[in-house]
């Protein structure tokens, strides 16, 4: 529910919903909200709107029509803006409060921190750093890429305010281990379990994959059941009832093809398609035993027995795939030992208290036990063995980090980033919501660092230790008001991308213009002023002609 009389006393409930029913935020009539620079909207407007659109998740026009039933103007553009300016206000608050976070994580006797990055297609990487024991987002930022040179001063920046953590929590990356090795080289560093165990599956898994594809597309087997779908037969005979199940048979033997069926954003489609394959064959042959004990016989399920035998008997075909099941039986050993779930791989569950010691001791049996397969099946299975152990003998120290010790007591913590990459995948599932697929990518590169921050906005944790001494979020934000010119223009110089800030449909026009206006007055003395002009260049770069 959200009530609202006039533009100057507002009061929002968060979720109406039974869920949520509890969670609200109050702006009291007390409160003369300052107006936002260079706009007419007042500060409690701006709450409203950001609320409204980040927190409910209510697309523009929405936000706009819930204002124009309350007799309010206010264009889609402004509501854009001011949704901006709430998200940046709320960062300079959450960074206004490092000395009590800092006083927070002291009672805790330190802080574990777990550092993630996420990016789509080579874009900028979103990189949060988020604290363990309250999930409270510390820093987050919009950077170029996850190199240790645009890593560093988050990390550093961090240290200054809070000190070295216990334990840093990161992935596989190298920019990411070589900066927490920079800023933090007296700070152990745990290798994400999920992340190890997920990109040696992917390395392991996509090479034998690609032979398997291989071996199965010679075959031409998608045509040849394309070919069988249903065909408009009698569904009151046994022949066109046969030729229906044929189509749903073909239609469940395409669909990880057709689909692009993947594991963990690597394909597996054939490997699904051959499981698949086995478990319909047993059918089809039912099938035609059937027919032959009636007599009957019928066309098309002998072509799609012919057509899955031809796979099954295939030599090649079979060994690329006992190749990739042993290897992910072997992994999947592993994973029950490390408590990696392959199906709910990214389910921040409650932690349990794992004695490393034991695990330890656990994964080097299995380790011995694949070694000791491998030699006894030969072959490329020697090589998958010997490649599994070599990935655990490189990363055991960070696999294996012993639980701190603080004031005597041991203190367990998440081997995981799963908190962090399930916010990340929520964050991209309600802008896809809100804006549909094609925006996602440049939305999470527009707000997705200010998303992490605002998220402890709905932590309890931090409402109740770092936000206590606020009355209201209204007067905690009015103080802020005259820095958001400021803030503005750091967030847009964030984002400025490495083109010239021009209109495409404007670009050929100044390009034409410059050559002609170079040829026809290269001697004039006001040329450089004059090509200043046409590429919209500052007279404070210098040129050199």
């Amino acid at each position: 529910m959200v009530t609202l009389h006039g533009a100057r006393n507002v009061k929002v409930t968060v979720l109406g919903c039974e869920i949520h029913k509890e969670e609200s935020i109050s702006i009291p009539e007390g409160i003369d909200a300052p107006l936002i620079p260079n706009c007419r909207a007042d500060l409690k407007v701006t709450i409203l709107i950001g609320l409204l659109r980040w927190r409910l998740g209510m697309k523009l026009d929405q936000v706009w029509f819930y204002f124009w039933t309350k007799g309010i103007e206010i264009s889609e553009t402004a509501i854009s803006y001011r949704s901006l300016d709430f998200l940046l206000l709320f960062k300079e608050l959450h960074k206004s409060k490092k000395g009590k976070i800092k006083a927070f994580f002291d009672r805790k006797g330190g802080s574990i921190l777990h550092v993630d990055g996420t990016h789509k297609y080579g874009g900028r990487v979103i990189f949060v750093l988020q604290e363990e024991f309250a999930d409270i987002v510390t820093d987050s930022e919009l950077i170029p890429s996850e190199a240790s040179e645009h890593i560093d001063p988050l990390l550093l920046e961090f240290k200054e305010a809070f000190g070295p953590p216990l334990v840093t929590v990161r992935d596989g990356g190298p920019g990411v281990a070589l900066s927490c090795s920079n800023i933090f080289p007296e700070t152990p560093q745990a290798l994400c379990h999920p992340h190890f165990i997920r990109d040696l599956e992917k390395d392991l898994v996509t090479t034998y994959h690609k032979s398997l594809k291989s071996s199965i597309v010679k075959h031409k087997l998608t045509s040849k059941l394309r070919g069988l779908r249903y065909s408009g037969s009698e569904l009151n005979k046994i022949g066109g009832l046969e030729q229906r199940w044929i189509h749903i048979a073909v239609d469940y033997l395409l669909y990880p093809i057709e689909k692009r069926f993947k594991w963990l954003s690597r394909p597996i489609a054939y490997l699904i398609q051959y499981r698949r394959i086995k478990e319909i064959y047993g059918y089809v042959r039912r099938i035609i035993i059937f027919n032959a004990s009636n007599n009957r016989f019928y066309k098309p399920i002998m072509d799609l027995n012919t057509s899955l035998r031809s796979i099954l008997e295939d030599k090649n075909v079979l060994n690329s795939y006992c190749l990739i099941e042993r290897t992910l039986r072997w992994l999947d050993e592993l994973r029950e030992e490390l408590h990696v779930s392959r199906k709910g791989h990214l389910k921040d569950k409650p932690s349990k208290k794992i004695d490393i010691e034991k695990v330890k001791e656990d994964v080097t049996n299995i380790l011995k036990k694949i070694r000791r397969e491998g030699r006894e099946l030969g072959g490329k299975y020697i090589k998958i063995a010997s490649e599994i152990d070599k990935a655990f003998e490189d990363h055991w120290s960070e696999l294996f980090v012993p639980d701190p010790v603080v004031n005597g007591k041991k203190i367990s913590f998440k081997r995981h980033n799963n908190a962090l990459e399930s916010s990340h995948r929520r964050t991209r599932k309600a802008i896809r919501k809100r804006t549909g697929r094609a925006e996602t990518n440049k939305e999470m590169e527009q707000f997705g660092d200010l998303f992490a921050i605002l998220s402890n906005l709905w932590n309890p944790i931090y409402q109740d230790e770092i936000l206590d001494d606020e009355v209201d979020l209204c007067e905690a934000l009015s103080h802020l008001i005259n820095d958001l010119p400021r803030l503005r223009k750091e967030y847009r110089e964030a984002r400025r991308g490495p083109e010239v800030q021009i209109h495409d449909d404007k670009r050929i026009k100044i390009l034409d213009t410059f050559v002609k206006t170079l040829e026809s007055d290269y001697l004039k003395d006001s040329l450089i002023s004059t090509l200043q002009t046409i590429l919209g260049v500052t007279d404070e770069i210098a040129v050199v002609f």
